[in-house]
Order: structure tokens, then sequence, then C-alpha cells
């Protein structure tokens, strides 16, 4: 099972930061997931929330102005990538606009980096699994009331063969018929021991997780 620190080790310093993500590989994590956003000055940065603290839409502002405005350098892809180019990444795309950027990041990006791409849009995911030679997840929060007809539009595309799961509605029986399908299912959102434990025994590829006591990592000082 795949350990990937949810925003990176965010307990000292501000989530999805440079800082951050050295904090969790420094305490053994194998990967780090990050969310990717549209800046006004055009630039992909990793932030997670749509609107800043006091309400104004990440999309309408520079990366200074972001920057400022949460109180700490926002990192852009490209910086992420270079500075971690041997960590798994799971990129998810958070908005359409972001899609040409990301992409061409992506596509120019080491051919040494591990990426699982992954969206709620699964329209997104789609296109990057045609157009992109990186590993593709579709992200779902809600209990399928078929899975057939869930995975049935990533069946064509070789390279889209994950789903990323909220914890919350996954259950025993869904992972199995999922890893018989031939689809590789990664966790986001344990919150204790057990739920983790789970997640282990029903063997998921991944755990997508703010909780790294529960994966029998300890936490290391954060790296500024």
């Amino acid at each position: 099972m795949q350990l990937i620190a949810h925003r990176g080790l965010a307990r000292t310093v501000p989530e999805n930061t440079l800082a951050a993500f050295a904090a969790a590989l420094s305490s053994g994590f194998d990967g780090l997931e990050t969310d990717i956003r549209l800046c006004a000055d055009g630039e992909a940065v990793l932030c997670h929330d749509r609107v800043t603290p006091n309400g104004t839409p990440v999309a309408l502002l520079s990366r200074k102005a972001l920057s400022q405005q949460l109180g700490y350098l926002v990192p852009t892809l490209a910086e992420a990538l270079d500075t971690f180019p041997d960590a798994l990444w799971n990129l998810e795309i958070k908005s359409p606009d972001v899609v040409k950027t990301a992409f061409e990041i992506i596509a120019a990006s080491r051919r040494s980096h591990r990426i699982l791409l992954s969206s709620f849009r699964h329209d997104i995911v789609l296109a990057a699994a045609e157009l992109l030679q990186v590993d593709c997840a579709l992200l779902v929060a809600h209990h399928p009331a078929s899975l057939a007809g869930l995975l049935q539009q990533a069946l064509p595309h070789e390279r889209l063969r994950g789903i990323v799961w909220d914890f919350e509605i996954v259950d025993a029986p869904l992972l199995e018929q999922v890893a018989e399908l031939g689809f590789r299912s990664y966790v986001y959102g344990a919150h204790t021991l057990y739920e983790h434990a789970f997640c282990r025994d029903y063997q998921v590829s991944g755990i997508i997780t703010d909780h790294p006591e529960f994966v029998g990592l300890t936490p290391a000082p954060a790296l500024q």
C-alpha cells in the first residue's frame, strides 16, 4: 500500500507548500497529493480552496496576490515537480481552466516522474488518459449504483485503471469488486487507526492520509 501525504504533511507548515512536501517525504511517505488551480496570471498553482479566506476567487488573483492573502509563497506545479522529481505525485485537477497549462507542464516534465492524475471532473481524467503518458484515476465521493456504469468509460484507456475513493463510501464488497475488474483503489479521508487498518487489510493500492502515525511513520521536523 503506497503511503501518500494529503497536501503534504501540514502540521507545522501550510498545506500544499514545498515545506509540507519535504516534511512528508522526510517522514517516510512514498508520495504527495496536491491540488492544482489556475491563478489570474496564468500560473498553475497548488491550492485546494476555490476562494481565499476573505472570499476572493483564486482565479482572480495573481500568484503574488494569492501568496500575500494566504501568508506564504504558493508554489507552482512546475516548481513542485522540479523540487521533488523522485516522489510519487497524486495531482488533482480542481478546475477546467487549468487543464491546458497543467497538461503542458506534466507533458514536459522529466520521464522519471511518477504521476497519478485524478479529478472529480471525469471528462478531464478521460482527456488526460488520451493525451498524457501518466497513470490516471477517477475521483469518486459517492457509492455508485452501478460499478460497471462508472468503469465503462475508463475501459478504452489503458492508463485509466485507478479510482480514488472517499473512505466514507467504501466497503469491502466494493473494493473486492473493483479489484476483480482490474482496477486499483486509492482511498482518502480515513481518520482513525481502524480505518487505516481497514484499507491495509483490503489491500488498496494507496492511502492518501493526514495521519502518518496510523501507517507506521514518525513525523519528521518540517524543513523550512
